[in-house]
This record gives C-alpha cells, sequence and structure tokens, in this order.
C-alpha cells in the first residue's frame, strides 16, 4: 500500500515518539519513587533458647531442626518448644515474644522499610498454632528527630486475629480456643466480622465459629466447678482415707444446697482415730508469665474434737494445700488450716483460727509474692480434713492467676 502523504505520517510517528517520551519522563521518576517509599527488607529475628530444645523449620527446609543455642532465623520460620523447653525471640525493632512450653507458632513476616525515605510501616506477623506466647511491643522511639516509623504487629490464631500496640501481651490457644489479655497496652481483637478493643488489665476470647467476646477483666481462675454447682466429679476427685484401725470409720462427702452449694466434710465416731476426707483437682498449670496468684475461698467449720492442728500441726478439720514445683522442678506446697478450738495446746503451725460454726471469706494474698520457692508449675489443690471427728464445709474455691 502506497501512502501518499508521508509528511502526515512522519508527524504521527514525531508526536507519538514525543507523547511517550513524556509519559517515560513522568513515569520513570514516579516508579522510582514509588518504590523507594514501598520497598521493604526482610529481616531476621533473633531466637534465644532459655531451656531445654527447642525444634526450628526454616523456609524450604525437608525438616526441623534442634536448636539449643542462640540463631538468627529468617521469616517463613516455624518455630516449636515442647513440655521443657522455652524460648525468646527478638525482633529488629527491639519488640519481643517469649515462647513457653507446649507453643507452636509461625513468624510469617518480619520487614522493615528498604530506604530512609520508606513510608511502609515495620510489620511482624506471627501465626500461633498452640501454647502461650507473651508478647512485648516495643515502644517506637525516633531518630535524629525525626517521627518514628510506624509499626503493624499482628498475631493470628485459627480463632482470631489480635493487632497489638505498643504493651505486653499473652496470647494463648488451648483446643478450640484462643485467648488474648493485656497486660499493658491496648489490642484490637477481629474475628467474624466482629472487633473488640482491650485494655490494660482486660482480656477477651473467642471460640471456634464465635465472634471475640466482649472485654473482660484479666484475673483467670484455674480452679474448675469451685463453686459445686456441677457435679462433684467435674474437676474433682474424692480423697477418702480408710483408716487401718479395724472398726474405725471413714469420713464422708457431700453435696448441700444452703442457698448455694456446699462441699460438706465429716467424719463421726471416730474413738480418736485419724484419717483424711475431701476433693483433690489436678491444675497442672505454669505460672511464671503472672503478676498475682491469690486462693480464696469461703469456709465454715461446725464442729472438730482433735485440738488445734493435732500434735504435729498436720491435722486440721478444714485444710487447703496447694501442691506446685519451683523453677528447678523441685516439688514444694503451701498449707493453709482452719480451727476454732485447741483446748490440749497443740501446735497450729500454718493454721488460723476462725469462729465456730460462722462462714469466714478466706483469702491467700500473693503467693507468687510470699512463697520461697516460688510457684512455677501449679500441680493440684487439695481441700480437705484431717483428724478424728469433724463437719466442715466449703465453697467458692478460686485460684485466681492476672
Amino acid at each position: 500500500m502506497i501512502n501518499h502523504k508521508p509528511e502526515r505520517a512522519a508527524w504521527s510517528v514525531m508526536w507519538g515518539a514525543f507523547f511517550a517520551f513524556l509519559l517515560l519522563a513522568a513515569a520513570i521518576p514516579l516508579g522510582i519513587q514509588y518504590y523507594i517509599e514501598h520497598a521493604t527488607t526482610p529481616q531476621l529475628v533473633t531466637l534465644e533458647v532459655i531451656g531445654g530444645t527447642v525444634r526450628v523449620r526454616e523456609p524450604n527446609s525437608a525438616a526441623p531442626i534442634a536448636v539449643t543455642k542462640t540463631v538468627q532465623l529468617p521469616e517463613g520460620t516455624a518455630i516449636e518448644t515442647d513440655e521443657t523447653s522455652r524460648g525468646i525471640l527478638t525482633f529488629s525493632d527491639g519488640s519481643t515474644t517469649i515462647l513457653f512450653p507446649s507453643t507452636q507458632i509461625l513468624v510469617r513476616q518480619m520487614r522493615v522499610a528498604t530506604f530512609p525515605w520508606g513510608v511502609e510501616p515495620i510489620s511482624i506477623f506471627i501465626d500461633q498454632t498452640r501454647g502461650r506466647v507473651r508478647v512485648g511491643a516495643a515502644q517506637q522511639v525516633s531518630s535524629g528527630g525525626n517521627v518514628p516509623p510506624a509499626r503493624v504487629f499482628q498475631v493470628s490464631t485459627a480463632q482470631l486475629l489480635a493487632q497489638l500496640a505498643e504493651g505486653s501481651y499473652a496470647i494463648e490457644v488451648s483446643g478450640d480456643t484462643s485467648q488474648v489479655s493485656v497486660r499493658d497496652g491496648a489490642a484490637t481483637v477481629s474475628a467474624l466480622g466482629k472487633t473488640v478493643t482491650v485494655g490494660r488489665g482486660q482480656r477477651t476470647l473467642a471460640r471456634r465459629d464465635e465472634a471475640p467476646r466482649a472485654a473482660m477483666p484479666a484475673a483467670q481462675d484455674l480452679i474448675v466447678n469451685g463453686d459445686f454447682m456441677d457435679p462433684r466429679s467435674r474437676g474433682w476427685n474424692d480423697q477418702i482415707e480408710l483408716p487401718n484401725i479395724p472398726g474405725a470409720p471413714a469420713g464422708q462427702l457431700s453435696i448441700v444446697a444452703d442457698g448455694r452449694a456446699l462441699l460438706r466434710i465429716q467424719r463421726a465416731n471416730s474413738n480418736q482415730t485419724s484419717a483424711i476426707t475431701g476433693v483433690a483437682q489436678q491444675i497442672n498449670r505454669e505460672v511464671s508469665d503472672y503478676r498475682s496468684l491469690r486462693l480464696l475461698a469461703d469456709v465454715r467449720v461446725q464442729s472438730h474434737s482433735l485440738s488445734g492442728g493435732g500434735v504435729v500441726s498436720s491435722e486440721y478439720p478444714l485444710i487447703l494445700r496447694l501442691k506446685y514445683r519451683d523453677v528447678y522442678g523441685s516439688e514444694a506446697e503451701w498449707v493453709h488450716g482452719f480451727y476454732y478450738q485447741n483446748t490440749a495446746n497443740n501446735p497450729t503451725n500454718n493454721g488460723e483460727l476462725i469462729l465456730s460454726n460462722v462462714w469466714v471469706p478466706y483469702e491467700s494474698g500473693n503467693l507468687l509474692e510470699t512463697l520461697d520457692p516460688r510457684p512455677f508449675f501449679i500441680t493440684s489443690i487439695q481441700v480437705y480434713a484431717s483428724g478424728w471427728d469433724y463437719d466442715s464445709f466449703v465453697t467458692g474455691i478460686r485460684l485466681i492467676v492476672e
């Protein structure tokens, strides 16, 4: 085909090239500017093993490896502690995450802006599958008078997504339930289209296929069925000692109603033979991450024939016993007994004199501060009577951690 107007074609080519030049002249600097502002660089996270052996699987690795010392890890690394191990992650912005025993997480993303002029926030994204972590989201500090960079710190579980501001947080995943507790700071927790803001001293939880609960006090009760509103078999195991002396009776346990459900512990016709009667509950919870541990109960002693705590101060008509392990794994216990008469002037170490047949609200105070050695792992609680004849009541048993 012959072009009869070559001048017009030439001008069209020239103008097209000119506009293409203008477009490139504008697009290239804008593209460079966009890249400079939005480019991010992956960062390494430091894992310090502070007990036992931690399993680590880096991205594209064929199998996990056992780690017993401090290592640098890239984003995309899966980290798992067993029942006896723990570790602490330190991120490039100074934030930390403590991994308690039996915890599994994935450090999905850890990035910062590539250039000083970048506008992308520091991003720390953690996926938590199970266990408990303590996140310390560090304060963002300005450098050289500049505004400190923004940060997005997220922890996601199968049940919720938590976005964390500067502060201290505990995230726990157990079965089909996830829980976020705030010691300091504020967390925004979302699930199934609902968002809850949780502030200092509060917590929220979400179960599978449920939206997060409204913010509630952070204090938690580790005891199941401490008010005995459910059958005693829920949470408690009976402990009824059979005396070795022929004909000596065992004690009895019963649930009675008096405006509320009460556990009654009684024994009669003992003929001055001793026996233990009560209930026990396995707790099996680590408490090292909490600031406060308090045991509460409503107690009433109606009668007892053995004076005080017996000849060795170990037999009271009502006893609270907490068994635990310290940080070194050594077994220890805390014991508190109640009595109202001591005519024989027996020793009453770890005993408290109360009025006869009067309800007494008991609170231990913070056992994390008063006990030596300090509790690290609570094994069990026992509520029982020991001695000759006794008749006691208890309810509202709570072991509160915060």
